[in-house]
This record gives structure tokens, sequence and C-alpha cells, in this order.
């Protein structure tokens, strides 16, 4: 077979190759290029799947299903019950022995519905039928027994038990959801941080890298001037030391930088075929800072006052506080009202006589062995611990804020310190290049000098982050997030 005959051939085996090779790099998650998102991206999936807030969001869920679960006491309600079931058939003769002890009841079957209403009218209705009529067409409709009742409670005026429950399922709801809305705010916070310090962190590797590069060059440098009898003994074991020393930086600036990645991937709760973009400027992060620039808010501690009016008005731990001041109080009127007497209405139909009523009962509980009088105490020591909770609070938060003021002062500090270091490093850089232009300093002492610069932009860098991350916490604590 000529080549011109099997060049088809081949060329169908090489296009079969390749297909397999496409194959198998999409779908093997090892082959496959990992995915990038953007930080956006990041943080709201990690407000999706972490961990800490996932447990808050099942609490949240588990009260609402609490809450559905008493919704459906207003729902139609249906039993049918047959009552007895014995084989063998019935007796109903009169003057059977009344000691015998065979049944002589005649098999029934019920049909009962009831309706509750949250205003606290309940109805209830029942259908029996005798077994004579079971298959009796006539019978059924001639010789089943129906009956309807109604009642309602109209005085103390107090929502009924299932309503009361209500009120307190939905108070806790509201507390759990405020939990959880207060967390994301601050895991947006901590992601955000994190960001910040492993964009450092790989900063500082990309320093190491370099700074282990030119030991490598300058033991290489060292080697070659010691053949030709240039350097000494020592001279190499200075380079040799060096280049050990940076491997050692090296080695410690990848673990932390793969370290401190793997912990945020794994809090954010992303796959492993995710990577998030790791840039400076991000439009996420401009649009961020350009936001907290535009709140004009007073942050020194002569405006303490102003401050913590904004706290006391949004904190979630206050409004949960008072919210359950609220809940108590109502408690102690409920507690109250149960003293008093209690008046029913109801009216009742049944179909056997063509019979129907209403009425009214009156009840009144003249001695409970002292429980309500317990019940009322323990309610009201309940508020006043509430209270002197709501008090405390604030003083906490108040120290909180004041910690955070005080931090935003040390961090400004910062700033302007490494803003002077930077523009100091800044005048060394332009003294040394000519100093290394003219030959008094050596490229490897140049190069370190370099190294000293960058890692002062780095921490000029971080200073500006810590700064933003803690304007950002204290905005979110005066309830005013821009997250």
């Amino acid at each position: 077979m000529s080549w011109v005959s099997k060049r088809p051939i081949l060329l169908g085996y090489f296009n079969i190759i390749v297909s397999v090779i496409f194959i198998i790099n999409i779908f093997n998650p090892d082959l496959a290029q990992a995915k990038e998102i953007s930080l956006e991206e990041a943080i709201s999936w990690g407000i999706e799947h972490n961990s800490s807030l996932k447990e808050i969001k099942n609490n949240v869920e588990s009260i609402q299903r609490s809450l559905d679960i008493l919704e459906t006491e207003y729902g139609f309600k249906t039993q049918i019950s047959a009552n007895p079931v014995i084989a063998g058939g019935f007796e109903t003769d009169e003057e059977e022995d009344s000691s015998s002890t065979t049944s002589t009841t005649s098999p029934e079957i019920k049909l009962k519905t009831s309706k509750l209403f949250s205003n606290g009218i309940s109805i209830q209705s029942e259908i029996s039928l005798k077994e004579e009529d079971w298959f009796n067409l006539e019978g059924l409709t001639e010789g089943a027994k129906r009956s309807l009742s109604v009642s309602k409670t109209i005085y103390p005026l107090i929502p009924i038990e299932i309503e009361q429950e209500k009120y307190s399922t939905s108070n806790e709801l509201v507390k759990e959801q405020r939990v959880l809305e207060w967390q994301q705010g601050v895991k947006k916070i901590d992601f955000l941080e994190t960001y910040f310090s492993i964009l450092r962190l790989k900063e500082k590797l990309v320093l190491a890298q370099k700074n282990f590069e030119y030991a490598e060059e300058n033991l290489t440098k060292v080697l070659k001037s010691r053949e030709i009898g240039e350097a000494g003994e020592n001279q190499e074991m200075e380079a040799r030391i060096a280049l050990k020393t940076a491997e050692i930086n090296l080695l410690e600036a990848q673990n932390n930088f793969q370290q401190a990645k793997a912990n945020w991937y794994l809090d954010l709760g992303l796959n492993e075929d995710e990577e998030i973009t790791l840039e400076e400027k991000t439009p996420f992060v401009e649009e961020l800072t350009q936001k907290i620039e535009s709140l004009e808010v007073d942050l020194d501690k002569d405006n303490m006052e102003r401050l913590m009016d904004l706290v006391i008005s949004n904190h979630y731990q206050l409004k949960n506080n008072l919210l359950d001041q609220e809940a108590t109080q109502k408690e102690i009127e409920w507690q109250k009202a149960n003293k008093k007497p209690r008046i029913d209405l109801y009216g009742a139909y049944t179909s056997k006589n063509n019979v129907w009523g209403i009425g009214a009962e009156l009840s009144y509980n003249i001695t409970d062995g002292g429980k309500q009088k317990l019940e009322e105490e323990g309610y009201r020591v309940k508020l006043e611990n509430l209270k002197e909770d709501y008090q405390y609070i604030i003083d906490q938060l108040a120290l909180e804020m004041s910690r955070l003021l005080n931090q935003q002062k040390v961090l400004e500090l910062s700033l302007e310190e490494k803003i002077i270091n930077l523009q100091k490093a800044q005048l060394e850089k332009k003294f040394y290049q000519e100093q290394f232009q003219r030959g008094l300093i050596s490229k490897t002492e140049f190069q370190q000098k370099l190294l000293i610069i960058e890692n002062a932009e780095i921490d000029f860098k971080s200073a500006q982050d810590a700064l933003l991350i803690n304007k950002l916490r204290i905005f979110h604590f005066l309830g005013m997030s821009s997250l």
C-alpha cells in the first residue's frame, strides 16, 4: 500500500486521537483548567456556602418550619372512624341477659370534620351511619345522623393558644434572621480582609523568589571569582549561607501563601476546580472604597454620643432584646387575663330530632394552688432581667465602639508612618541607582536595596488595606455597611 493510500487512514487515526485527548481534558478535573471567578463572585458564593452561616440558615429554616406547622392548625381536619369492627355479627336483642359479656353495640361509621379560625371560632361537624343503613340508599340520607357545633371564647379578649405560639415563634424567626444578616456582614468583611492578606502574601512570595534568584546569581559569581583567585573561602561561605537563608524564606513564603489561600477557600466553601482572580485593583474594591469615602461620618471619639445613637438604633442585639421585652410584657398581660372569669358562647344542631340551641358557659378558677401567681412572678423577673441586659449590652457596645475608634486612630498614624517610609525608600532608590552606576556598590547590594524598597511598598499597601477594613467594621457596627 502506497503512502498516498495510507494517508487518509493515518489522518483518521490522528483525528480520533485528538478527539480523545480533547474529551479527556474536558471531563478530567485534574487536567481541565480551573474556572476563574472574581472577588465579588467569591464573596457572594461564600455567603451562601460558608459553614457557620449555613448553621444559622438551618436555624432560620427550622423556625420557619415550626411556624408553618402551627399554621396547619387552621386547616380543615377530617377524621373517619368505624366502631366497633368485630367479626361474627352482632346481637341487639333487648331481652338479652345484661350480664352477658358479648358486645351489643351496633357498628357505625363516623365522619368528623373540624375547622379552627385565628379569631378563636371553632366549628365541628359529625356524620354517623349505623350498620343497617350502610347498603341502604334510602338509609344513607334518612338514617345518617348529622350534628354541627360552633364555639368561641368572648371573654377575656386574648389571642388563642395557637396565636400565642405563632407570635412567640415569629419573634424567634425575626431574631434569628437579624443574627444571620449581621453575621453575613461580618463574614463579607472577613472575606475581603483575607483577600487583601493573600494579595500581600503573594507579593511577598514574589520578593522571596527574587531574593532566592539573586542569592543564586551571587553564589555563581563568587564561585567564578574564586576560580580566578578574586574571592576567598569566607566569601563563598557567606554566599552559600545567604542562598540557604533565601531558600528557607522562599519556602516559608510559599507555605504562608498556600496555607492562607487554602484556609480562605475552605471558609468560602469553594470547589477545587475554581480559582479566584487575585488582582491589585478590581472594580468591586474601587467602588467599595469610593462608597466608604463618600460616607460623611465623623469617626472621632468626640462624636461618640452621636455614633452610639446609631449603634443603639441599629444593632441587632438591642433590637432582639427589645423584642423579647415586648413579648414578655404581652405574656404578663395574657397571664393576668387568664385570672378573669371566662365566657364561652356555643351553638349546636343535631338532625336526630332536628334540635338546635345556643348558650353560654361561664367558668372561673377560684384557686389553682398559686400556679398563676408564680408564673406571673416568673415573667416579671424575666422582664427585669431583660431590661438589665439591655443596659449591659449598651455598655458592651460602647466599649467595642471605643475600641474600633482607637484602632482607627492607630491605623491612620500607621499609614502616615508607612507613607513616610515609602517616600524615604523612593529617595534611597535614586541614591542607590547612582551608587550602582558609579560602581560604588555591587549588583548584589543594589538588588538587596531594591527588595527593601519593594517591601516598603507592600507595607504601605497593607496599611491601606487595614484602614479600609477597620472603616468597614465601624460602618457595619453603626448599621451603615456598604458591602
